[in-house]
This record gives structure tokens, sequence and C-alpha cells, in this order.
């Protein structure tokens, strides 16, 4: 059973969905939500908290799902590359999906709104440093060092954000992540046999 932070994270990002981060009132989650508007405020006082509890919930979720898949990839033996599809599936397409299908999402992800750019820190840390570990645990014969993994997380959240901007199309979309994976695959392959 979902605690009420969940159910009201929930709740709101349904209603940020039909009418983008501004239009949404306190009544309209409220409502959706089906707890009266007091009970709303008690939990979250106004609405940067309720934009802070959103954002903290979608990146957590995303991360969560994330490691799960990760896991699960790795029940069939241990693979960079298909460990590098789950990351750009989760960290890129994903997020790609959210922000084209809801009104004003690219908040979330850009930090365009200063209310939510505090989680979107602590997200893309937390993201950089899931990559970093993923590509050291994955690398033969022997782990890459950690500054130069970090490098290569880098690299990745960077052109991560540079294709949720920029890709036009789903076409576009997989295109560029197709790139991001080759790229990624021959920055870890060439740092490796250097070690």
């Amino acid at each position: 059973m979902e605690n009420k932070e969940t159910h009201i994270a929930h709740a709101a990002m349904q209603q940020f969905s039909k009418f983008g981060l501004r239009k949404t009132t306190m009544q309209d989650v409220a409502d959706a939500a089906a707890i009266s508007r007091q009970t709303l405020y008690n939990i979250v006082p106004n609405k940067d908290a309720l934009l802070r509890l959103v954002a903290r919930h979608y990146f957590t979720d995303n991360l969560q799902r994330c490691r799960m898949a990760l896991d699960a990839a790795a029940q069939a033996g241990p693979d960079l590359n298909q460990a590098l599809e789950v990351l750009i599936a989760h960290f890129v397409i994903e997020p790609w999906h959210t922000v084209n299908a809801m009104a004003e999402a690219g908040d979330f992800e850009a930090a365009t709104n200063a209310v939510i750019a505090d989680e979107v820190a602590v997200a893309k840390s937390q993201k950089a440093a899931m990559i970093r570990d993923t590509i050291i645990s994955l690398t033969k014969p022997q782990p890459l060092p950690a500054e130069q993994a970090d490098d290569i997380a880098s690299f990745f959240c960077a052109t991560a954000d540079g294709i949720k901007n920029d890709a036009e199309t789903e076409a576009n979309l997989h295109a560029l992540c197709k790139t991001l994976h080759q790229s990624l695959s021959l920055l870890i392959n060439t740092h490796a046999n250097a070690a």
C-alpha cells in the first residue's frame, strides 16, 4: 500500500500531465488524490513543496526501476552492452517520453523551476554514481579505475541531457541513443584496453 506522499505525488503527476506545472492548482491535486484540500496542505504546505515532492518521487522511482532492471539483466550474466541499454532506456528514453507526454514536464529534467533544481542535482548525482558503478563492475579483464568511470558517467549524463533536449521524434531519439551506446562502448573499451 502506498503512503500518502506517494499517492499525492502520483495524483499531482496526473494533473501536471493534463494542465502543466503552472496551471495545476492545489485543489486539482486534492481532487485527483481524493483527499480534502486541507489534508493536502497538511502534507505539502504549498505548491513549491508539492513540486519538490513530485520531483523527488519521479527521480527516485526512475532510479529504483533502473536498479531493478540492471539487477534482472545481471541474472542472465554480466553483459556491459545489456547494462548500457538498460541505462539508456531509463535515463534517456523514458524521461524523453515523460517530457513529451506532459505539459511542462521538461521543467523536471531541465531544472528550469528553481524549486526542482535541488532534486534534479541530487538525481543527476545518483544517476552518475549508478552509471559509474555499473561500468566498473562490468569492465573486464580488470575494472576501470573510478576516475575514468566517473569521466564516462559524466559524458553519459551530459550527452543524455542533450539527446532529451534535441530529439524531436521517436526515430530521432532512437538514432541518437544508438550513437550514444556506440560511443560509450568505444570509450569503455578504449579505457579498458589501455589499462
